[in-house]
């Protein structure tokens, strides 16, 4: 009897792990569903595919991701608490907009630091290093020539990620840290700035000048008009969007964003 008992025992000890091991099986496969779904609708938010205000449809997003409603529903949470995705009543979820505000405030921050960044870098720069960005440049106009706009405007990541790492302050480096979720956002609206490009490499060509000849002074205005002209053209264009009236000729704006 006592070895009937053991043996039932044993067997329900096996169902129970068993049980276990399977709802364990389910939560990972949910979990890495759900974190595929959360990566890759925070790619396409992050690189502008999903534009500021655009309504988030769970069947449309999980019809594209081959997923099931689900794991998009949780994904869209989680960016909600990152301030990604916004949530309204009745309406459903829309991606997080980009106010003017919001706009003017992280380049107001990005004017004082990166100029003085620029400043510093004019006398911490390697010579070597400075040509190499001259390279950089030389390849990003060859780059917005073949029409290569989200590339051409890589490059514009590159330059600023190395004159504030020439500073050699890591305060300045932590400070513009926080902002590059934000600063990637906007930048992700390149592609519609076609127009943008060439004053862009011809800015960068200013700062880089000033940086080469040790110019601080001139390095830290070039790169503040810089700054000040990428600001005024985000503004312009979140405008655009935020009245999907215009044509979209000029920006190359998805046809789903643009009123008929």
């Amino acid at each position: 009897m006592d070895g009937f008992r053991q043996r039932c025992r044993f067997d329900g000890d096996l169902e129970m792990r068993g049980r276990k091991s399977r709802k364990a099986v389910v939560k990972t496969r949910a979990s890495i569903l759900q974190a595929r779904a959360y990566a890759r609708i925070r790619d396409r938010i992050m690189e502008g595919e999903l534009l500021p205000d655009e309504p988030l449809s769970e069947y449309q997003l999980a019809e594209q991701l081959k997923l099931s409603r689900t794991p998009v529903r949780e994904a869209l949470k989680r960016l909600e608490h990152e301030g990604l995705v916004r949530f309204v009543f009745n309406r459903g979820a829309f991606v997080e907009g980009l106010s003017v505000h919001d706009i003017v405030e992280i380049y107001q921050v990005r004017e004082q630091l990166e100029g003085f960044a620029a400043r510093l870098a004019a006398g911490e720069m390697p010579l070597e290093e400075s040509s190499a960005l001259d390279n950089e440049l030389e390849q990003a106009q060859r780059l917005a020539a073949a029409g290569n706009v989200r590339e051409t405007f890589e490059s514009d990541v590159h330059l600023h990620k190395q004159i504030i790492r020439f500073t050699n302050n890591d305060r300045i480096m932590r400070i513009l840290a926080t902002l590059d979720n934000q600063v990637h956002r906007i930048r992700g609206l390149s592609p519609y700035m076609p127009s943008r490009i060439e004053a862009t490499l011809r800015e960068h060509r200013e700062i880089m000048d000033c940086i080469k000849r040790r110019d601080g002074q001139g390095a830290q205005e070039a790169m503040t008009r810089h700054l000040q002209a990428a600001c005024e053209n985000a503004i312009r264009l979140m405008s655009l969007l935020r009245s999907k009236r215009d044509s979209p000729n000029e920006f190359g704006l998805p046809n789903r964003l643009v009123k008929r």
